[in-house]
């Protein structure tokens, strides 16, 4: 009977584990198809430049600069499992399905690339998936989700440039005041 009981909660935990890791992929997902990915990774660059700027005195040799510039997928890694949490937070499994399957229709796509080229067949479409129970919760928790999503991004932002600055003081550069 004690093996039939440990088997049985041996499997609902892999069953658990498995909808969890299905779930984090989804969000990873929409946050990819989404541009949120992309946002991010265009945030490192600005940020390298914006150290560039900071050490120009320094002749930083592009060697060093590369070295640096390896940690950009771990970062945006970071980030966006940041944001999953963030994400799951406020949007259940299956929100995220319906957010994923409208945004990859051609409206969603059109809605994310530039909303005012909608055309008027998609902007009905745009305006029956923001009816729906999922489109409404993202209506509602728009603020919420922002204030989330401000929180980490601060936090990983200022955590990315405090790393880097400590690595290039490692190196022997030191920001002049």
């Amino acid at each position: 009977m004690k093996k039939l009981l440990f088997a049985l909660i041996f499997l609902s935990s892999l069953h658990f584990n498995a909808q969890e890791s299905s779930h984090r992929a989804d969000v990873l997902r929409y946050l990819t198809m989404n541009g949120t990915a992309n946002q991010y990774s265009a945030a490192i660059d600005q940020l390298f430049e914006l150290l560039g700027k900071q050490y120009q005195e320094h002749n930083i040799s592009d060697e060093v600069w590369g070295e640096l510039k390896k940690e950009s997928t771990p970062e945006l890694n970071k980030i966006l499992n940041m944001l999953v949490s963030a994400y799951r937070g406020i949007y259940e499994h299956e929100d995220i399905k319906n957010m994923i399957a409208f945004y990859e229709t051609s409206t969603g796509k059109q809605l994310l690339a530039d909303k005012t080229a909608l055309t008027s067949e998609q902007q009905k479409e745009a305006s029956v998936f923001y009816n729906s129970p999922t489109g409404q919760k993202i209506l509602t928790s728009e603020q919420q989700i922002a204030h989330r999503v401000g929180e980490v991004s601060e936090i990983w932002s200022r955590d990315l440039y405090r790393n880097l600055v400590d690595k290039l003081a490692e190196k022997g550069y030191v920001m002049q005041q």
